[in-house]
């Protein structure tokens, strides 16, 4: 429904301790050709016709600046309406819009209730003859309390099974004890379609494990960490009630741990409560909360249960994927599950920082993993969401840190990148211009306001990189440094932002801007004489954005290589920021086996390391020095910040990459990196122009590579000049086609430029 006016319903609610419950019957008297049901409830809803749950969203709809703008959603409804009397029902859950229960002052929580649970929906049912007809919430509509007496996203739900109304979603149901609903104020924010995918449920989690740790205690092991909830299948007696609680680890006497699921921060701990009605084996899941957990405890159940009695069901935003990468080295292929995992866990319609702890949208900790969301997911709506969710939640005009929700805290620089960095983003993957026109004068706003608190072009505040070995916040690479290189890269997106545009005035001032950004930020923090900006995420930074002196590129690089293997025995000392450019600017520069040996460290700090001490997802942190005085225990055990770069796996490793000259993947740059003792690398990503498929290994010493380029687009090829011997493609020497032309030697590669089609490229051994 494209304007307000369309909506005939009205909002309505009810006073209740419980979930409320709401219902309506209604006659549709002729033949229905179409029927769709229109809906928004807040915090959550579930919506039912005659009985059964319309869709198979769940946590629905996604979390928004509500006062500024709220999501409905659309079904086709035409196969659950029949010709006479219909049921309809809604369930609301609290939400974030009622989210009632952490309220901590301390860490910035506050007044974060919206107000009481309210809905609005509208049928429009289309008959054969051409008539219509609209059912509509109004003051006719009738609700009660239920089952659910309690909900809330960070605590958990209690459902008391004795309270359940059976059939009150159902035609001919007695509501006569049932009271009338009242007449509530919207939200305030403009009602919009929720184009974004849905979250669903993604899959079933066995555990693997049951334990008796203490008498009456049960302890689950799901055998990984996900986000989503149990299902429980028990028999228990009448009023008979049992508790579940969630966490991400056990103390060693196996009695479950939950201080990595943020209890320092919201006061809580994830815990769900089931009331038995004591009629056989009872079914139960919840539905309007979710978990971030390994471990379940059971207790007030008293029979001994099984494995079978509980599955885990994983719940995330229903994003299809987009990519697939494996090579011949098991641990990369074990880490970039894990980053895959972690990602997904923390999709939830809005990006979180973990699933616990805050679940909030941190804008620097979702612009961090942009790349690799790209790659792997079809995260494009997601992350247009994510942007408008940047300008709904702006304070006084500038990104607020934390985007959507009623945690404020100003955006340093380092944080609000995000908001010019993600449109050009999505510019560059998926060829869209819309969210740089929508966003491009906010943009501009806050690009000002960088430029009005830097001190000579250098900007000291802000997060920095978060979580290096032994820190929680950087001891290696101060502030001044990355806030000063993310603003140099700001600008330099915000020159290509305006030309795209055809803003010539703001492409000049840009660039011009970037170009003093740089002079001053290599006059200030690089070291000359040892070629080093003084820190591995330093030197990454400035390699990976161009702030590096003409020259010096390759000198920068080899002092990074010799911090890692001289310095830190082989292992990086980045944080989330520098982690995520280090292995790809190694491997640019020939240090590629420097890269694979970090990557498959065993030791503290490395993926190994986590991996040996039980990590199924990645770790905010790297160990027991990175706790501080205000956690009190293991940090969250489900944070993708520190996956970063995964992007490499695509864009360097199997090297498909997008060219900010066509963006989309209209024209590809395919440049592979064989490093290091890697024998083949495959991966397939589905741009929107179609499938490109990037598949290489190495045979008796010759570099065999697979290529798929999409219809209607171009690709240039970089062949390792390492293998550049008597290069051959489908058989056929490459200088004998007409397809394939020769453009030059570069570097370590040859290049060659392709249309579209399937190409196996052979190369390097002389015959």
């Amino acid at each position: 429904m494209l304007n307000q006016e369309d909506w005939k319903a009205r909002w309505i609610g009810f006073d209740s301790q419980a979930a409320p419950m709401f219902r309506k019957e209604f006659m549709a008297g002729k033949q229905i050709e179409n029927a769709r049901a229109y809906i928004s409830g807040l915090g959550y809803y579930e919506l039912y016709l005659n009985g059964e749950k319309v869709g198979d969203h769940v946590l629905d709809p996604a979390q928004t600046d509500y006062e500024k703008r709220t999501y409905y959603v659309v079904y086709d409804i035409t196969g659950n309406i029949q010709r006479g009397i219909n049921a309809m029902g809604v369930i609301l859950g609290n939400g974030w819009y009622n989210q009632d229960v952490v309220d901590r002052e301390k860490y910035g929580w506050k007044d974060v209730v919206y107000g009481q649970p309210r809905f609005i929906a509208q049928v429009h049912i289309t008959f054969s003859d051409g008539s219509e007809q609209l059912v509509i919430t109004d003051d006719t509509w009738k609700a009660s309390g239920g089952p659910i007496i309690r909900n809330n996203i960070y605590l958990g739900e209690c459902y008391d099974a004795r309270l359940e109304k059976e059939g009150w979603n159902s035609t001919g149901y007695n509501d006569s004890a049932w009271g009338p609903v009242k007449i509530m104020n919207g939200p305030g924010g403009k009602l919009v379609s929720q184009k974004l995918q849905p979250i669903k449920k993604a899959g079933i989690v066995n555990p693997v494990t049951i334990s008796n740790p203490q008498p009456g205690v049960y302890v689950y092991n799901m055998g990984r960490n996900f986000s989503g909830w149990v299902k429980i299948k028990l028999k228990g007696e009448k009023g008979k009630t049992i508790r579940l609680r969630f966490a991400e680890t056990i103390f060693e006497d196996g009695m479950i741990d939950p201080a990595s699921t943020g209890v320092y921060a919201t006061g809580v701990v994830q815990t769900d409560k089931y009331t038995f009605r004591g009629q056989g084996v009872e079914t139960w899941e919840p539905r309007f909360t979710y978990h971030g957990f390994q471990y379940v405890e059971l207790t007030g159940y008293d029979r001994e249960p099984t494995l079978d009695n509980v599955a885990g069901v994983v719940v995330n935003t229903a994003v299809e994927n987009l990519g697939e990468f494996v090579c011949s080295d098991s641990m990369l292929n074990k880490i970039h599950e894990a980053i895959r995992r972690t990602v997904l866990g923390n999709f939830h319609g809005i990006i979180t920082d973990c699933p616990h702890r805050e679940r909030c949208q941190w804008l620097g900790d979702a612009d961090i993993i942009s790349g690799l969301s790209f790659y792997n997911f079809d995260a494009y709506l997601l992350y247009a969401k994510f942007v408008r969710d940047i300008k709904t939640g702006a304070i006084n005009g500038l990104p607020n840190a934390i985007a959507p929700g009623r945690r404020t805290s100003p955006a340093s620089a380092d944080w609000g990148r995000a908001y010019v960095q993600v449109p050009y983003f999505l510019y560059l993957y998926f060829g869209d211009t819309s969210i740089v026109k929508e966003h491009y004068n906010e943009m501009i706003d806050f690009m000002e306001h960088l430029q009005s608190t830097a001190d000579h072009y250098i900007i000291s505040e802000g997060w920095g990189d978060l979580f290096e070995p032994g820190a929680v916040k950087s001891a290696r690479t101060p502030e001044n440094i990355t806030s000063t290189a993310f603003y140099y890269y700001d600008a330099a997106l915000m020159a290509e932002m305006a030309k795209i545009l055809r803003k010539r005035e703001d492409t000049d001032r840009f660039t011009l801007l970037a170009d003093s950004i740089k002079t001053v930020f290599i006059d200030s923090f690089y070291n000359a004489g040892n070629k080093t900006f003084g820190s591995q995420t330093a030197d990454a930074l400035s390699l990976n954005f161009g702030l590096v002196p003409e020259g010096d590129e390759l000198a920068v690089a080899t002092s990074m290589m010799k911090d890692v293997t001289e310095e830190h025995d082989g292992h990086h000392s980045t944080g989330h920021m520098g982690t995520k450019y280090i292995y790809g600017e190694l491997s640019r520069f020939g240090y590629g086996e420097t890269a694979l040996n970090m990557l498959n460290q065993q030791t503290y700090p490395g993926f190994g390391d986590l991996f040996t001490r039980g990590a199924t997802t990645l770790w905010e942190y790297w160990g027991e020095k990175e706790i501080d005085e205000t956690s009190s225990g293991t940090r969250s055990r489900c944070h993708p910040f520190q996956g970063g770069f995964d992007v490499w796996f695509y864009d360097g490793i199997a090297g498909i990459n997008p060219d900010p000259d066509n963006p989309g993947f209209k024209h590809i740059i395919l440049k592979p990196q064989p490093i290091g003792n890697l024998t083949f690398a495959n991966a397939r990503f589905q741009s929107v122009h179609g499938l490109i498929v990037s598949d290489w290994h190495i045979k008796d010493g010759r570099f065999i590579w697979e290529i798929s380029v999409p219809v209607n687009t171009r690709a240039t090829v970089y062949l390792p000049a390492r293998f550049g011997q008597n290069v051959m493609e489908q058989g056929k020497p490459v200088k004998e086609s007409n397809e394939i032309k020769f453009i030059a030697h570069e570097a370590s590669y040859i290049v060659y430029s392709i249309g579209s089609g399937t190409y196996t490229f052979v190369a390097g051994k002389d015959e």
